[in-house]
């Protein structure tokens, strides 16, 4: 059994955590209940995949796919600091990532497929498109002395731009050059983080078609 320490029921039987809310400064970030994230749409009914809870029921404190209610990342690491997390030290920075980069003008802000935020902009000179995500380890690898992400996990992000024919034809490549199988895409499918991607549905209909 695994008990929410917050409502005290079994989070994989219970319908809703009680916690609605979080909050800053006197100010109330009200929490959105599963099936609200981008891209669950399609996954109408069932339970979270992480926490358990219902369709419509509210995510118990820690569950991997809990949206932050002020920035709209995952909240287990998007660094917003909230009154029930305690104090801060105070020489520890706000988590400010927007003016991390030196763009040439404040750069225009936006959400991607994924409902990840992006920033669309010019540095030096040169036009620019950054993406914010939540990656874990295993998807991170160094190639030529450059951090980038895995072959998997790029196909997941940018399936969704791409042609379902392409696609398919990309991942036939990729197999066939031995940046990753079959067996090891379809085990990066099944973690609690691409229960609600877009481009993870789309990688498991191209895998689907090969033989």
């Amino acid at each position: 059994m695994a008990i929410c320490v917050y409502c005290l029921l079994e989070m994989t039987t219970a319908r809703s955590c009680t916690v609605d809310a979080l909050h800053l400064d006197g100010r109330r970030f009200r929490l959105g209940p599963h099936g609200t994230e981008p891209g669950m749409s399609r996954f109408r009914g069932t339970r979270c995949g992480d926490c358990g809870v219902a369709w419509g029921g509210l995510h118990h404190p820690g569950c991997d796919l809990q949206r932050c209610p002020r920035c709209d990342r995952q909240l287990l690491s998007c660094g917003c600091w909230f009154d029930e997390d305690g104090p801060r030290d105070d020489d520890e920075d706000d988590d400010d990532s927007y003016d991390a980069l030196p763009w040439d003008e404040p750069p225009a802000l936006g959400v991607d497929v994924h409902g990840n935020v992006v920033e669309h902009g010019r540095l030096g000179g040169v036009e620019v498109v950054v993406h914010y995500a939540d990656y874990p380890d295993s998807d991170i690898t160094t190639v030529q002395g450059i951090r980038c992400t895995t072959a998997v996990r790029t196909i997941i992000d940018v399936a969704p731009m791409m042609d379902p024919a392409d696609l398919r034809e990309s991942v036939t490549d990729a197999i066939d050059r031995g940046l990753f199988t079959a067996t090891e895409a379809w085990d990066r499918l099944a973690r609690p983080d691409m229960t609600v991607h877009v481009g993870a549905e789309m990688l498991r209909a191209a895998l689907r078609t090969l033989h």
